[in-house]
């Protein structure tokens, strides 16, 4: 609308009107001193004529023109873009899709409101950051990988986005997890910071709440780490399924071998069904273990739908399996120290595999136990007879495990109270299997007493100290060194042992080690297609006590790789002892470098260890020098690793026909509390919102969304204002020199025409 009116000098209108009447009254009254009537009139008139602008000059019309003007304003959208967005939102899609889809709509809706209203986008999780220019599919090119999420910071960055601009309001999009720190610190600290501000915030949730069965998981849990496994053998792997919001609907399992070259192959399926809203259902499966090499055992839970976490859905065991490698079966009646070392020397080894029984005496009323399943030719390569009477497996099961031996299984018989005639295997077809020969007559060399075995003084104890020592060259024998002979002199002698008849004399049977006075202690021989070995002794134990402990591994390990048939095998390998095999992102783990071969020592300047990621070099792993019962050890430390499968490769460079290499697989999961907690944070966004709840700001729905654009829409127009622009005469610069210069000359012609016409 235009309008005119009169803006004169002092802002009043008497003083402008008192000094027009004077200005007018001087003009009339004092009059050009002429006769001529036409002279007269003309200076008058000019006369007038500068007065006029003097009295326009004086009264100041003024043009005034108003018109309605919209502020500039915008809108602020923040982003999530931390992990969390790539779980599912509970209807199929994942929360990043779902942002993308509610950006693209909020843009499409404000976009008519331009340039007047400007949509500003940036994004948030870790840190923040402004996406200039931002069109439709500006989120569809972002990735979703911040590790935290850091809302109050988000929200802080949205209004400092605007700067200049007259901010409308922040829409602020994202599941409200807030992981960078304490929830509770944040939200208070952010919630009295918006109210400050006075500009409404809109939230809107990706994801849904947890309540009851809404939300579904599967979780695959329990299954181990690592298998070291032989080659043919059957096994079990056992897991747990972890469910929630699934009762009563069948959840399919899946169970795969990837081997080296990535190549993935499922071998079982199983079909689950929950009973309960939140249930753990325990799964055990039977396999073959495959040909010898390093596997990975995927056990994995198809997603269900509307399922908001998958990365849980699957475990990784991994499996190393050898060729050559020895089942062992350890049957033992009494808990002397000397089964606990044994053992603890065996396990020591990954290609021997040790399952321990222990039948004490006082289970005597359910003698015989039933091993019927375990004499079965092929379930075991090696049977170890330890104190155990021969009423605890009975005539039948001890003819079993003759059939066993001759049909290729090696039999290792231990020295004890029970053992030999002592435990009348003279009743049983025992005898016959092995390479001694002993009757009724409990007969036993012994040094002392010693409770930790039960024995009892008789006559036939001698008490004195019972060295073991080498009669003939054998790998079981030589614990290394250039006299054999020597280094057994050099271990603490026996406590004592059973004392045989003799040694039977037919082919194949050979005396190994005997006493000072050529009491047979060790002595092995062949039955059918198995190898036997019968040990007297039973205080093997005190060698490791002594701070001999690679010689008992030793002489052991060669003792389980002669019956194996193994004795002449390169067993000289690097191995590598990994603390876990599951790493957490973040945290580290150590490993420690052996060889199979105790005794071998290795220089920490000769190896290098390196991991590895899809057989290719990722980084190098510095080795170090520890020491560890007195002795040094090789170590390295693994950290500092992103979430993958990887692989430790250590090689040794020495000589050109002893350069030795050896990989382990190993895998880094993530644990990061951005997929640890699945669940959306919707009642965190409605109280943020509501903080600003005096402005408009409140919590939508992603469904509501044309109804939160429509509120900014109306909050736009109504931020309009009536603007007046105003041209007072004479007050700008070109309308002051035009009546400045109309009164120059008004002036000047009247001056002029005086002069012509001879007047003062």
């Amino acid at each position: 609308m235009n309008t005119l009116a009169l803006d004169p000098i002092y802002g009043s209108y008497g003083v402008a009107f008192a000094v027009s009447i004077v200005l007018i009254l001087v003009i009339l009254r004092f009059t050009p001193p002429t006769t001529n009537p036409s002279h007269r009139r003309s200076l008058i008139v000019l006369r007038l004529i500068a007065g006029l602008l003097l009295v326009l000059a004086i009264f100041r019309p003024t043009l005034r023109f108003s018109q309605d003007q919209v502020t500039p304003t915008a809108v602020v959208v923040a982003a999530d873009e931390s992990l969390s967005m790539t779980l599912g939102n509970g209807e199929g899609q994942t929360r990043a899709r779902m942002q993308e889809d509610v950006w693209k709509q909020i843009l499409s809706e404000l976009n008519s409101l331009q340039p007047s209203l400007s949509v500003k986008l940036m994004t948030y999780g870790d840190d923040t950051r402004e996406i200039e220019n931002p069109t439709p599919d500006s989120l569809g090119a972002i990735s979703p990988t911040a590790p935290v999420t850091q809302i109050a910071n988000a929200t802080m960055a949205a209004f400092d986005l605007a700067r200049g601009d007259t901010l409308s309001g922040v829409i602020l999009l994202g599941d409200g997890r807030q992981t960078g720190i304490e929830e509770t610190d944040s939200s208070q600290a952010t919630i009295e910071t918006l109210r400050g501000f006075g500009v409404p915030l809109w939230t809107i949730p990706m994801g849904k709440d947890s309540t009851g069965e809404a939300t579904r998981d599967i979780a695959i849990e329990a299954a181990p780490e690592s298998l070291k496994l032989f080659s043919g053998n059957e096994s079990l792997i056992k897991f747990q399924v972890v469910t929630k919001g699934l009762r009563g609907i069948e959840i399919p399992i899946q169970i795969s071998w990837i081997n080296q070259s990535g190549k993935e192959e499922v071998f079982a399926t199983r079909t689950v069904v929950p009973t309960q809203a939140s249930d753990t259902l325990s799964v055990s499966i039977p396999f073959t273990v495959p040909q010898a090499g390093s596997y990975q055992l995927k056990i994995e839970a198809l997603a269900t739908a509307n399922e908001i976490a998958t990365s849980n859905n699957q475990q990784i065991t991994f499996v190393d399996t050898r060729e050559g490698g020895g089942k062992i079966l350890y049957l033992e009646g009494s808990s002397s120290l000397e089964q606990t070392f044994l053992r603890r020397s065996l396990r020591r080894f990954p290609d021997l595999d040790l399952h321990f029984t222990w039948i004490p005496s006082d289970t005597r009323s359910q003698w015989p136990v039933d091993l019927n399943r375990e004499f079965q030719a092929g379930v075991y390569d090696i049977y170890i007879l330890g104190d155990l009477h021969s009423e605890a497996l009975g005539q039948e099961q001890i003819k079993l495990l003759a059939d066993c031996v001759a049909s290729g299984a090696g039999l290792l018989t231990l020295g004890g109270m029970n053992a030999y005639s002592a435990g009348d295997y003279q009743e049983t077809t025992l005898p016959e299997v092995l390479p001694v020969m002993f009757d009724q007559t409990i007969k036993t060399l012994q040094s002392q007493p010693s409770t930790s075995q039960n024995r009892t003084s008789d006559q036939n104890q001698i008490n004195e100290p019972l060295l073991a020592l080498p009669s003939r060259a054998h790998p079981i024998v030589d614990l290394g060194g250039s006299d054999i002979d020597t280094a057994w002199r050099d271990l603490p002698p026996l406590l004592g042992a059973n004392q045989w008849v003799s040694p039977k004399e037919i082919p194949g049977v050979a005396t190994l080690l005997e006493s000072e006075k050529k009491n047979p202690l060790m002595v092995i021989g062949e039955y059918g297609k198995g190898r036997v070995a019968s040990i007297a002794f039973d205080s093997s134990w005190r060698w490791w006590r002594a701070g001999k402990s690679e010689i008992h591994r030793r002489f052991w390990r060669q003792c389980m790789l002669w019956l194996l048939s193994r004795e002449n095998l390169d067993d000289n390998e690097l191995m590598i002892d990994l603390d876990s095999r599951r790493i957490m992102a973040g945290s580290s783990s150590d490993f420690t470098i052996t060889t199979s071969t105790p005794s071998k020592s290795m220089a920490v300047d000769r190896l290098q260890a390196t991991i590895t990621q899809n057989k290719q070099a990722v980084q190098p792993v510095p080795l170090r020098v520890e020491v560890s019962e007195g002795k040094p050890v090789i170590k390295g430390t693994l950290d500092e690793l992103s979430p993958g499968i990887y692989g430790l490769q250590v090689s040794e460079a020495g000589a050109v026909d002893t350069d030795q290499s050896t990989t382990i697989t190993f895998q880094v999961t993530d644990n990061s509390e951005e997929l640890t907690r699945p669940e959306a944070d919707t009642n965190f966004l409605a109280q943020l919102a509501s903080a600003t709840e005096a402005y408009g700001g409140r919590l939508y729905q992603p469904e509501e969304v044309e109804q939160l654009c429509e509120q900014i829409k109306e909050n736009h127009i109504r931020s309009q204002r009536r603007v007046t622009t105003a041209f007072p005469l004479g007050e700008d610069p070109v309308s002051g020199w035009i009546l400045f210069m109309l009164f120059v000359m008004v002036t000047t012609s009247e001056w002029i025409l005086r002069r012509r016409w001879g007047l003062n």
